[in-house]
């Protein structure tokens, strides 16, 4: 692995962000992941130069799959040279690869013992072809899907492969026939102009108009801050936070108006003089720990999280070395104690939203007020992160019980619907429920029974709180027809911007995301072939 000096690595911006990755593509756990202002350097730092060095560390870090090698293998012995280069590629998209990949010696390799009578020239115009082809033949399946259902709710990501190249990922997300949550990545844009709320709703409408969707939407849930205010072109959709987002949100804020910022830099300080001392290293092999350079929650909770347990071995690695200036205090461990307790508290609250995919916002409410009364317990036995999370809680989603949107969603989630039926404010909510299934009969040019309507309301109003996942209640509710018409319409809408696998990446794999390795000519396609 290449390595370059102290000096080069100031020059050098090493970037992480557990929702977009990182600019190097490196194993998290082992190598460095600076963010500026850092003046103090220890050692020589180990690092990648560029997208060509991490192709490099792709190609020996990793080898095909035993699957993907019986494949190849059956393609050659057929002369299948039209579904070897299918396979092939899909394995790049896969594996989110750039397609200047197949001029590497792995593919050289590759080509020489699979498939050397066909004599294939791999090359990227080649592979690029076979690109658009996948493209548009799964671009029309998802179209397909679009078409086919009536209620569509809009994700967008705003994320950066460096410091200019700015992208933005637009999802789409349904409920089928079927009562599943299904979610497509429709189009990924290279951002041109500022990355300004208006600029990113004009992404959002030039995709709506390509896809055909326009009026399906009535909810964007995004990344990008700003967008409530913004309407153009008569289009007044309705702009949700992605809740990942707003929590590092609060954590940054209630950080930054603190006097723990330095403190934070200094157990960043300590990481990287471990990361960069070889003999500090080889003390704590077992147990490696991970750097975090940004001020977002879950990256930091790890990092102090792991400090702490490991702090005796660093201590003696210290105190041999007579160096007490990275040295933490006791009250500074006491302070990093108090951190990784309210950070826990957003793990444990987060994790009730799912692992996996995209969740309804339908349980955000009671997890919601889950979050502020740990925090508001903690906060009293004198931990004084809990205070600050707590007022920053308040402050941006202390009114979250307020939002129609959230309101309906919940009562429509037969497990929590007492969140909101049995208090003050309940007589909105079902005012807009009697709304939305006059509107969806009209629609369907059904004729109104607002008797029997009342009925079935009631009846649902009475059902006890149970453990069923909402979809599959629906789904078997058939009494519930025109109840059910409303709640796929509210339940299509998620809470994250992104799937919540990638909320977890740091945790779940340490694998960092490779598609800032991406051409931007190619981001697009094979983003979409990727996700979809």
């Amino acid at each position: 692995m290449a390595t370059i000096s102290a000096k080069d690595t100031h020059k050098k911006r090493f970037r992480f962000d557990p929702h977009r990755g990182c600019r190097n593509r490196h194993v998290l756990s082992r190598d460095i992941y600076m963010q500026p202002p850092y003046r103090r350097m220890y050692g020589r730092q180990r690092g990648i130069k560029g997208s060509k060095g991490a192709q490099a560390q792709w190609s020996a870090e990793h080898e095909f799959h035993p699957h993907y090698q019986q494949e190849l293998a059956t393609r050659r012995c057929r002369g299948d040279e039209s579904n070897f280069k299918t396979l092939l590629l899909n394995m790049m998209v896969k594996d989110l690869q750039p397609l200047s990949t197949v001029k590497g010696a792995l593919f050289q390799h590759l080509t020489r013992s699979l498939q050397p009578s066909l004599g294939i020239p791999l090359n990227a115009s080649l592979i690029r072809a076979e690109l658009q082809r996948l493209y548009r033949h799964k671009r029309m399946e998802v179209q397909n899907a679009v078409n086919n259902a009536s209620n569509l709710v809009l994700s967008a990501e705003l994320w950066s492969s460096n410091e200019s190249l700015f992208y933005l990922t637009v999802s789409c997300h349904l409920i089928s026939e079927k009562w599943e949550l299904k979610s497509y990545v429709l189009d990924t844009a290279h951002l041109l102009a500022e990355r300004t709320a208006d600029n990113v709703v004009q992404q959002l409408l030039r995709t709506a108009n390509e896809w055909n969707i326009i009026e399906k939407i009535q909810v964007v849930v995004t990344n990008v801050d700003g967008m409530k205010k913004v309407h153009k072109n008569g289009c007044r959709w309705v702009y949700i936070p992605c809740l990942a987002h707003t929590l590092d949100k609060v954590f940054r804020e209630a950080i930054a108006d603190s006097d723990w910022r330095p403190l934070l830099r200094k157990c960043q300080h300590i990481v990287a003089f471990i990361h960069q001392n070889n003999q500090a290293s080889q003390t704590l092999q077992q147990n490696k720990l991970i750097q975090s350079t940004c001020l977002q929650w879950l990256p930091t909770l790890y990092m102090l999280k792991n400090l702490l347990e490991q702090w005796p071995a660093i201590f003696k690695v210290f105190v041999h070395r007579r160096d007490d200036g990275l040295c933490l205090n006791e009250n500074e461990r006491r302070i990093v104690e108090d951190i990784v307790a309210v950070l826990n508290i957003l793990k444990t609250v987060t994790e009730e939203i799912g692992r996996q995919g995209y969740s309804p916002i339908s349980n955000i409410i009671p997890l919601v007020q889950k979050l502020q009364e740990k925090l508001r317990n903690l906060g009293m036995m004198g931990n004084r992160i809990a205070q600050k999370l707590s007022v920053k809680c308040d402050h941006h989603i202390g009114n979250i019980k307020k939002h129609l949107w959230f309101r309906v969603s919940t009562a429509l989630d037969p497990r929590y619907k007492t969140s909101v039926l049995w208090d003050s404010g309940a007589e909105d909510v079902k005012t807009e429920i009697r709304k939305q299934i006059r509107r969806e009969t009209h629609t369907e040019h059904r004729r109104c029974d607002t008797e029997s309507e009342e009925l079935a309301l009631r009846k649902y109003w009475k059902i006890t709180d149970t453990s069923v996942n909402p979809l599959e209640f629906w789904r078997t509710k058939d009494e519930f027809e025109k109840l059910a018409m409303v709640a796929r319409k509210y339940l299509t809408v998620v809470s994250t911007a992104i799937p919540m696998e990638r909320v977890y990446q740091l945790e779940e794999s340490q694998i960092v995301n490779r598609r800032n390795c991406l051409e931007v000519e190619n981001v697009n396609m094979i983003l979409f072939l990727n996700s979809n």
